[in-house]
């Protein structure tokens, strides 16, 4: 296994921003996110879950070497040591946490809930992948393993995004909207609880870590100069003001194609 691990920790020049790599990885990632939704649109509901069920225990896997990757440290002697800092709950990493709920919490019994699941996927994770898709330098590094598992998770977020957005387009209100926001506050608020819980342990999920200068472009002064609260504040409501802008879209285009198709009828 721990050869395993350091053939996994190979390395490669970090990829940039506009380079070969990043070009390479987009076009599964725009392309999946075109086909799928629209081949499975009206799929039905157990494909549906087929295929978040397949994707979700895929990305768990994957994480699961990332985190095995980032703990083993190769040398003489070589040594585990979990990296506290990549444990699994940023906000791109709500992917794990909320399909389980779209999979296996009853919607006939606790329908807001599983809706505010599907917001979450649909506008705020999508919204992320699609960040963290244009601006990689967030999530590269020189290790191959690392760069390769990023763009596949990202890229899956895109992906997952759209798919549950179409495939629930005809149920998603302003109100799963409004419910995937009480979600991502719940999940910030825990955020907090974990980043202060380990302190002083370098570790800064959703970078909002009181205790910690956000390592954000930007978001670094205005903590600085304006302090925590106001950074807070305002990186919270510049991520729930990008996801609204998510929904616009998704909604317009939705609105216009069914617009489109009574006017053929």
């Amino acid at each position: 296994m721990e050869q395993f691990i350091h053939f996994l920790q190979g390395t490669m020049e970090e990829p940039g921003i506009i380079s070969w790599f990043h070009f390479i990885a987009l076009i599964p990632i725009i392309a999946c996110a075109i086909l799928i939704p629209l081949f499975f649109k009206d799929a039905k509901e157990k494909t549906y879950k087929r295929i978040l069920f397949i994707t979700w225990i895929v990305l768990i896997i994957l994480e699961i070497f990332k985190q095995l990757v980032k703990s083993y440290h190769h040398g003489d002697p070589s040594y585990w040591e979990y990296s506290i800092r990549d444990f699994p709950f940023s906000i791109c990493s709500m992917v794990y946490y909320f399909v389980p709920i779209i999979l296996f919490v009853n919607k006939e019994k606790h329908p807001k809930i599983v809706d505010a699941a599907v917001g979450y996927l649909s506008f705020i994770t999508l919204t992320m992948g699609i960040v963290v898709c244009i601006y990689t330098k967030m999530v590269t590094c020189d290790l191959i393993y690392i760069n390769i598992q990023t763009f596949i998770h990202h890229g899956a977020l895109i992906v997952l995004g759209v798919f549950v957005y179409v495939w629930n387009r005809k149920s998603i209100t302003i109100k799963t909207f409004y419910r995937c926001l009480i979600a991502f506050a719940i999940t910030a608020v825990i955020a907090i609880i974990i980043n202060v819980a380990f302190y002083p342990h370098f570790i800064n999920m959703f970078f909002i870590n009181p205790t910690r200068i956000t390592n954000l472009p930007i978001g670094n002064i205005v903590q600085e100069k304006a302090g925590y609260p106001v950074y807070l504040i305002g990186f919270l409501s510049l991520i729930a003001l990008m996801a609204f802008l998510t929904y616009l879209v998704e909604t317009s285009i939705y609105k216009l194609i069914k617009r489109r198709s009574v006017t053929s009828l």
